[in-house]
């Protein structure tokens, strides 16, 4: 399972720079993990080069069977005699050399989904999150029964038919109300009137919603009016949370940037913030963060190894995201074009129809961050302390920064964001 954690990560940074680079000053906030199962939803069922190009845009083709000393239980889902994915023998050969076929790869990756699925839901005592994932397809066309239960048993989501063509707006607003349902009330209107019309034939629905207390609180008392560097020539007046407290803090010396654990209520699920240096264009040193990010560093910068826990002093803005994206374009920039295309989409592990294909998939995304806590919806440098640390290491987010919410057990990141403009 620590592969396909791997891959949602790539995939996630992939992703953070493909929806930011016409968007240098842009607010951003998505869940990485919310659209990688989702994705995997369609892989489930595409074929060929339509499974091809999800596998590669998602590094689902990187996933090993063999990465731990600890029992693989979905190495032995085929021995089990598990029927959800049969009927996948006409994929075509390995996409790497872990498999002995896509048939073996696709198993593989909805049994690491299904785990990891289950482990994030397992204990939520402490916080919530609602992860709203479903297929909605046009009711003319038959759902594979291998699908539906491979969809149920690993993704823990089902495929619902809907009237699209004679009665859309019904349709939409049934789609509509069960997400923001799942979510809340924080998500609302999923789907605009002009994303849904009566060509539409499937429609994938993801969001999440997250919600958690810190483990040490910000103090109403102490939260002031105070500026936000924005760039290099405007600034605005935010309310800025304070607090003093014991805290994990890194010094990334490569970027100049610091790094900041700030923990929720149990310490299951933790905030990071990533800080670059205050400079005349604090633009600059937030682009080259973005720049030099990978997976390999993130893993380095938020280490056990790299991180020492430090008296902070910090200054931390409270913010409201709210965000919508058509990821049509930007996963066809990507790479993922076919499922997307009536005259090229394989869906045939979905439906026995040879015209089904993608017709939208919509990611929206709402955070709210305050004194108590979190709420949100969606959804190779070396790190070191410095030599000699004063009283207080003061960290003061008062300029545009990266964060990253992340379950700390299987060190899956949860959400993605940047904040220029609080």
């Amino acid at each position: 399972m620590e592969s396909l954690i791997e891959a949602n990560t790539k995939f996630s940074l992939d992703l953070f720079r493909e929806i930011t680079k016409d968007e240098s000053q842009k607010n951003i906030f998505y869940s990485p993990l919310s659209l990688s199962a989702a994705l995997g939803m369609v892989r489930l069922g595409a074929r060929n080069d339509s499974a091809r190009q999800i596998d590669e845009v998602l590094h689902f083709n990187e996933l090993s069977q063999s990465e731990s000393k600890e029992p693989d239980p979905c190495s032995k889902s085929k021995s089990r005699g598990d029927s959800s994915l049969e009927g996948q023998k006409e994929t075509r050969e390995p996409l790497d050399v872990q498999a002995k076929s896509s048939s073996d790869k696709n198993e593989l990756l909805s049994c690491y989904f299904g785990n990891l699925l289950s482990k994030l839901g397992r204990v939520k005592v402490h916080y919530t999150m609602s992860m709203a994932n479903r297929l909605y397809g046009e009711q003319e066309y038959p759902i594979c029964p291998e699908y539906l239960d491979g969809v149920i048993q690993f993704y823990h989501t089902t495929i619902e038919s809907v009237d699209f063509r004679k009665d859309t707006e019904q349709s939409r607003q049934k789609i509509n109300f069960w997400v923001e349902s799942q979510c809340q009330g924080k998500i609302k209107e999923l789907f605009s009137k002009d994303t849904i019309n009566d060509k539409t034939v499937l429609v994938l629905v993801n969001a999440v919603y997250f919600k958690a207390k810190w483990e040490q609180r910000f103090d109403c008392d102490n939260t002031v009016d105070e500026p936000f560097f924005l760039n290099e020539n405007e600034e605005k007046t935010v309310k800025m949370m304070k607090q003093k407290g014991t805290f994990r803090i890194g010094f990334i010396e490569e970027l100049q940037a610091q790094i900041l654990e700030m923990k929720y209520t149990t310490g299951k699920v933790s905030m990071f913030v990533l800080l670059p240096p205050r400079s005349a264009d604090n633009m600059k040193g937030l682009k080259e963060l973005e720049r030099k990010i990978s997976y390999e560093k993130l893993r380095a910068w938020t280490s056990s190894e790299n991180m020492s826990e430090a008296k902070v002093a910090i200054s931390f803005p409270q913010f409201t995201l709210e965000d919508s994206y058509d990821l049509n374009s930007i996963l066809q920039d990507m790479g993922i074009t076919d499922i997307f295309d009536e005259t090229k989409a394989d869906l045939s592990g979905i439906s026995p129809s040879t015209n089904l294909y993608l017709s939208k998939i919509v990611h929206k995304t709402f955070v709210e961050v305050d004194e108590n806590g979190t709420q949100a919806a969606a959804a190779s440098g070396v790190v070191g302390m410095e030599k000699s640390l004063p009283s207080w290491v003061e960290f003061n987010a008062n300029r545009p920064f990266l964060f990253f919410i992340r379950h700390n057990k299987t060190q899956t990141i949860l959400f993605c964001g940047r904040v220029c403009s609080p």
